[in-house]
C-alpha cells in the first residue's frame, strides 16, 4: 500500500523541495537501484530520512572533483550539484550508500559516523512524474 512522503530538508533540492508531498511504495520484491530515492529509517539520527542510493553493496566509490566513480566508472548524476567533498568508500555486503542531491548542503553518508544503512533501514521509494533517478 503506497503512502505519502513529507520532504523535511533542503537536502534533495532542486527535485525534492523542502515541505513537498511524494507517493512512496515499500520495495516489496523489487531490488534497491542506483538512483532510486529512497525513505530511510537513520538509527543514528532517529528519525525517517529521503536520500538517493548512490552506492550498492560490495562497491567502491571514490569521490573526487565533484565527481563519483563506482568501480572506477564514472557515474553520470545531472540531477546532483558537485561537491568539493573528497572521500572513498567501500560499501559492506547488505548496505547502501545515501547521499544528498543538494551535495555540499547535505547531512548524509560522508558525515554520518556509520555512513552505512543496511538494506532493512531503507522503507520505500519515492515515485512521481519528473522525479530524476540514476541509472
Amino acid at each position: 500500500m503506497p503512502w505519502l512522503t513529507v520532504v523535511r530538508s533542503g537536502s534533495m533540492e532542486p527535485a525534492l523541495r523542502d515541505g513537498s508531498l511524494w507517493l512512496t511504495r515499500s520495495f516489496g520484491r523489487r531490488a534497491v537501484r542506483r538512483g532510486d530515492v529512497v525513505v530511510a529509517d537513520s538509527a543514528e539520527l532517529g528519525r525517517r530520512i529521503v536520500k538517493r542510493v548512490v552506492g550498492l553493496p560490495g562497491e567502491h566509490l571514490v569521490l573526487v572533483d565533484g565527481r563519483i566513480t563506482v568501480d572506477g566508472r564514472v557515474l553520470d548524476e545531472p540531477y546532483a550539484s558537485p561537491s568539493v567533498f573528497r572521500g572513498t568508500f567501500r560499501v559492506p555486503p547488505g548496505h547502501y550508500l545515501l547521499l544528498g542531491d543538494d551535495r555540499d548542503a547535505s547531512d548524509d553518508a560522508r558525515s554520518w559516523r556509520q555512513p552505512y544503512l543496511p538494506g532493512e533501514a531503507l522503507v520505500g521509494w519515492l515515485v512521481g512524474r519528473g522525479l530524476p533517478t540514476g541509472t
